[in-house]
């Protein structure tokens, strides 16, 4: 008997189970485990029946067809699967059981029949068992779709500069609703600006619209799979408090010129080029991201956060003699800040660099730690769950121990963080670091929490691409004394200051031997990873 394809074993529906809106997979989600390919090709085309067709759109009601995305089909495409209509009733009756829509092979027919001569177009489950359903968007830039009332809509099948920047402007400034994506801003000619952009990538209706009694004017596009576009573009939930979720998409990184673009639209919705070049958010972690692509383009900034109504604002600075590159590599497209930045490019930049003996004297600095922040520590420890992007060493015994507690084979555990069991056992055998991500979703598996895993421990080994230091699990005091005596300098870079009544040649060997780093041979060195780690559990001075 032939095996014939389930919507349940589907490879292309990338969740591994039904999970309901803001519980899919994210294409961050799918970089981060090595699943680019799962909706991108080889030519790098979107696949968008993964993004826009989730496992759940299949056990949801009863009329799941008409809560499908039709897409529209040309007269070639008609003919030749109007002849394969009883093959591909017969792949569909299989494909759809076990769903809420089960029908004999017979009326499968009979619908592709109707579908085909009366309306022109298939819902995409059913196109998607056409054999060549992929050469017929092959060549094409917008892959074109109908809702079953026949409202038009297209998405984009590659990247581009415009799409990049409305996610920028959609982080910044939008919202995702249920059945439309809404932003809002004070220029009426930057919101048409967007409306006219929108149509063209989405060619869906839109409504333009003052918002009342404030100075602000909105454009809604409508389309629910736009929503699930930019749902899996950005990591931006629906429907739901999105700051907690932001952070640089990663699928523009592959290419300078879309992620340049992509921040230029979030500073036109959260930037400001009035007295500085600053940007501000509630997001720590897309503060973080900035930061690094700023480092990448040696775009010198600063650091500062305040809070307001109950919250925290994280924001960045650009260092003055830093304006020009950060206009020739971002730039603007709002009308209003455009020419602001035009006129702080004008202004003089003035400079000023004290020496180490006065900043040692003063005992006070830029970028110099103030305290442990009380955000980031949980229940004693330093909340690790905070860091996303480092490494732990020698921990390998530890998660073995933890899942053979819980009698679970390695092929078992290792399908569910979706990786490859020799990857798991080189975690077990500390060939490799463990990355914090990976061990947050063992604790998470086995329902550990970070303190509980760590008690029996003082300090970890911790590690970056390119650096690791040794760190404390829980604020000490000795830790807090150490690093006030560092000046935090951009490209994860420490200027040595030291401690008014230590040595610095002391002081030096003292950091060495507390964090496991080599000793400093000049005032300046470099640790991104101690750096990470500072910047995630200090408060610093601006």
């Amino acid at each position: 008997m032939q095996d014939f394809l389930n919507w349940r074993t589907d490879p292309l529906l990338v969740d591994i189970e039904p999970a309901r809106p803001n519980q899919w997979f994210t294409a961050n989600e799918l970089i981060e485990g090595d699943r680019r390919d799962s909706f991108i090709t080889p030519e790098n085309q979107l696949l968008l029946y993964p993004i826009m067709i989730r496992k759940n759109d299949f056990i949801t009601g009863e009329r799941i067809l008409q809560s499908f995305p039709y897409i529209l089909l040309d007269t070639r495409i008609i003919s030749k699967c109007r002849k394969q209509s009883l093959a591909l009733a017969e792949k569909t009756h299989y494909y759809f059981q076990g769903s809420n829509y089960n029908h004999s092979i017979r009326d499968w027919q009979k619908k592709f029949i109707s579908y085909l001569e009366e309306q022109q177009r298939l819902p995409f489950p059913l196109f998607r068992l056409y054999d060549d359903w992929l050469d017929y968007i092959k060549e094409k830039k917008f892959a074109r779709f109908q809702s079953a009332r026949g409202e038009n809509f297209q998405l984009p099948l590659y990247l581009s500069e415009d799409l990049a920047y409305l996610s920028g402007v959609v982080m910044g400034d939008g919202h995702l609703a249920e059945y439309f994506v809404n932003i809002i801003d004070s220029s009426k000619e930057h919101i048409l600006n967007l409306k006219e952009k929108l149509e063209e990538q989405f060619n869906s209706k839109t409504e333009f619209f003052k918002q009342p009694n404030a100075k602000a004017w909105n454009v809604n596009i409508l389309g629910k799979w736009i929503v699930r576009f930019f749902n899996f573009i950005l990591s931006q939930p629906i429907k739901e408090r999105k700051y907690p979720a932001l952070r640089e998409p990663f699928i523009f990184r592959e290419n300078e010129y879309f992620r340049s673009r992509f921040w230029s639209g979030l500073m036109d919705a959260d930037g400001t080029y009035k007295r500085v070049i600053g940007f501000s958010s509630a997001s720590k972690q897309l503060r973080s991201d900035f930061s690094n692509y700023l480092d990448e383009n040696n775009i010198k900034h600063r650091f500062y956060e305040y809070s307001v109504f109950g919250g925290t604002t994280f924001s960045i600075t650009i260092a003055g003699h830093s304006r020009k590159p950060f206009a020739q590599q971002i730039g603007s497209n709002h009308p209003d800040k455009q020419q602001e930045l035009q006129l702080l490019l004008q202004k003089k930049v003035y400079r000023f660099s004290p020496r180490i003996t006065t900043l040692r004297k003063k005992n006070s600095w830029n970028e110099q730690v103030q305290d442990f922040s009380k955000d980031a520590i949980l229940d004693g420890f330093f909340n690790l769950s905070l860091i996303t992007t480092l490494q732990i060493l020698d921990l390998g015994s530890d998660i073995k121990s933890l899942r053979k507690k819980h009698k679970e084979k390695q092929k078992e555990l290792a399908s569910y963080l979706e990786i490859t069991p020799s990857l798991l056992s080189k975690y077990e055998l500390n060939k490799t670091a463990l990355p914090i991500y990976i061990l947050k979703k063992i604790l998470s598996k086995y329902n550990v929490s970070f303190n509980h895993f760590f008690s029996q421990l003082s300090n970890l080994i911790f590690r970056s691409t390119s650096s690791s230091c040794q760190f404390p699990l829980k604020p000490e005091e000795r830790l807090l004394t150490l690093i006030r005596g560092l000046q935090i300098m951009p490209e994860n870079y420490f200027r040595v200051i030291g401690l008014r009544e230590v040595s610095i040649e002391h002081y030096k060997k003292e950091i060495s031997d507390y964090f496991k780093i080599n000793e400093p041979i000049t005032d300046v060195f470099h640790n991104a990873c101690l750096v990470e780690l500072i910047r995630s559990f200090c408060l610093i001075r601006n």
